[in-house]
């Protein structure tokens, strides 16, 4: 049997609204203060002090509206958190007569149990010894009510089938049978806005610090130096002691500006100090009366660090005591000029170690040396050896000034390093090797001045042009006239027509079929640009040689202008073989002939 069951159920919506009444809990927000470690202050010092503040709000106790209120409220946790954080909070210090330095401080949130350190510059200028008050005033907003809106409502979701199966045996399967159906329903809300409600408050926090008198407290009253930017140099201090008491094992640490290190005439053995501090102690006689013997001590790590980077040992500095001081400092920066400088010290009292307050000082410095190339000479031809002088000047003296030339093909070095000593006026030579494919023009070299600043070594790069010569050439003018079988003597024209003088030059040919020599060359001599000589060589063409032009190759040795030997570029010499000359028939026999008969006459005489 078939059941069906419908259910009609109508629609309804229920509206909520947030109530307008205050919202009750404990503890809301609470600032509790203090000064973090130290409240001493350096007298006539500005100092920097550390305080803590702290939400202290513990949401204990809470009163709700209503229960939307309360589900709303418990089911965020993120809405709870609200009630213990203050926001927009603002910080002030204030003092009668101290100065205070730190600006108003302002902070988005401060959560509970979130402590938060804030700087406190204090200057204790112009006041006695003593203790006084800092006014902290904070203002700040707690969570004073919320508001909301929230709509529910009931929606029916589409009906679902029961269904009972039964079998059937023709098809031999089950088949469900529906029997039921039933109408669901869902419920649900939503909100549709959230807020809080902030309400002003003020507090007040009175700050204790006590202005003292320093046991030690150095002073720096002289400055002497002779630093010069990218050298070192010396630092000559007058240092004062213008505390109360005498400074025991003191230490003095020099901090320098970023582009100087320092480097203490003498470097500190943090283990002998230790030994010391222990020797201090184990022989306090009350801490011999209590039993108290063998005792290790060691400086603080942040202290061994500090003295073993630049410090120098003066043992005691008495009350009103100056001394003089030397650091040597070496100076990277690139620029001279008016740079801060800090001194500290680091001294035992009472068998505690202790450091006292940083000292200022200005240190001048001097610019660096200026280096001026003045003129660059160059007689590098190509193809042949040159010298290349550089003349330098500097505003300064230098001492142990060296260069260096390097350049680059077609260029070579053949002498690069050149010590030019001291003084304030330098004349460098380097020797280089033109190739024989350098053109005549400028090439780029890097020169390298390396000279001593006061004990460091120091080097500037300047790029300066070497130019180079044209190779020298020549041309002949002229041309030897042989006939076939025939020797002559072949003399022509060379000209100089390079632009410099050549000195012991000769002029060699080069043979080849059809000709021979027995003289080859031929010497030139001194020869001046666009100057012409002749020159002769003996040459003899074969007999069966073909009549026509010919050239033979002329190169000249000679010494350049810097007294290099040099081998000058192949020029042609131009031969013309003419035809072979023919003899008259008889003509040899009738010459002997006459021969023979003017020596028989000769002998008869």
């Amino acid at each position: 049997m078939r059941i069906k069951l419908l259910f009609i159920v109508a629609v309804s919506l229920i509206v909520l609204q947030g109530s307008a009444s205050a919202l009750l809990y404990d503890d809301k927000p609470y600032f509790t203060a203090y000064i973090a470690q130290n409240n001493h202050i350096d007298l006539g010092k500005e100092t920097s002090l550390v305080v803590v503040i702290q939400n202290t709000a513990k949401l204990w106790r809470q009163i709700y509206d209503s229960a939307d209120e309360f589900r709303l409220l418990t089911q965020n946790p993120d809405y709870l958190k609200m009630l213990t954080t203050a926001v927009n909070v603002s910080v002030k210090f204030e003092s009668e007569e101290l100065k205070i330095k730190t600006p108003e401080v302002f902070f988005a949130a401060l959560p509970a149990f979130q402590p938060v350190q804030i700087p406190l510059v204090v200057d204790a200028s112009g006041v006695d010894a003593g203790e006084y008050n800092i006014t902290m005033k904070i203002r700040y907003d707690v969570v004073d009510d919320v508001s909301f809106s929230s709509k529910g409502s009931i929606t029916p979701v589409p009906s679902q089938e029961i269904y009972s199966y039964t079998y059937n045996s023709t098809l031999r399967i089950w088949m469900p049978t529906p029997f039921q159906q039933i109408q669901t329903y869902q419920q649900s809300y939503y909100l549709e806005y959230f807020k809080f409600e902030f309400k002003e408050k003020t507090q007040e926090i009175n700050l204790k610090v006590v202005v003292e008198k320093p046991d030690v407290v150095l002073n720096v009253t002289d400055v002497r130096s002779d630093l010069i930017a990218g050298g070192k140099g010396r630092l000559t201090l007058t240092v004062k002691n213008e505390g109360k008491r005498d400074a025991e094992n003191l230490f003095v640490v020099l901090s320098v500006p970023s582009g100087f290190v320092p480097q203490g005439i003498q470097k500190v053995d943090t283990e002998s100090i230790n030994k010391a501090l222990n020797s201090i102690i184990n022989q306090n006689p009350q801490l011999s009366m209590l039993g108290i013997q063998n005792i290790e001590v060691s400086l603080p790590s942040q202290l061994q660090t500090v003295l073993s980077q630049s410090s120098v040992y003066v043992g005691t500095l008495k009350a009103n005591q100056s001394i003089n001081i030397t650091f040597a400092v070496d100076v990277n920066a690139e620029n001279g000029g008016y740079y801060p400088f800090q001194i500290s010290g680091v001294y035992t009292a009472d068998g505690d170690v202790k450091q006292t307050s940083p000292a200022s000082f200005g240190v001048d410095v001097r610019d660096r040396p200026e280096i001026t190339v003045k003129e660059v000479d160059s007689t590098v031809f190509a193809g042949s050896k040159g010298d290349v002088t550089v003349k330098l000047s500097s505003d300064v003296e230098l001492r142990s000034v060296r260069g260096k030339l390097e350049v680059e093909l077609p260029l070579s070095i053949i002498a690069g390093q050149f010590y030019a000593g001291d003084g304030n006026e330098f004349e460098m030579k380097f020797k280089v090797k033109a190739g024989d494919d350098a053109e005549n023009t400028v090439y780029p070299g890097r020169l390298t001045v390396t000279y001593d600043l006061n004990g460091k070594e120091v080097s500037e790069e300047f790029d300066i042009g070497i130019s180079v010569g044209e190779k020298i050439r020549f041309q002949i003018d002229g041309k030897g006239t042989i006939p076939a079988g025939g020797e002559r003597v072949v003399t022509v024209k060379i000209k100089n027509a390079g632009g410099y003088e050549i000195r012991d030059a000769t002029a060699r040919i080069t043979v080849v079929d059809p000709f021979s020599t027995t003289d080859d060359s031929s010497f030139i001599g001194d020869l001046k640009p666009g100057e012409e000589k002749e020159i002769s060589f003996r040459i003899k063409a074969d007999k069966d040689a073909t009549p026509k032009n010919y050239a033979l190759n002329l190169e000249v040795k000679y010494r350049d202008a810097n007294g290099e030997w040099v081998i000058s570029e192949p020029v042609k010499l131009p031969i013309q073989i003419t035809e072979r000359q023919q003899a008259i028939p008889g003509f040899e026999a009738i010459i002997g002939i006459i021969g023979i008969i003017g020596a028989i006459i000769w002998l008869r005489r």
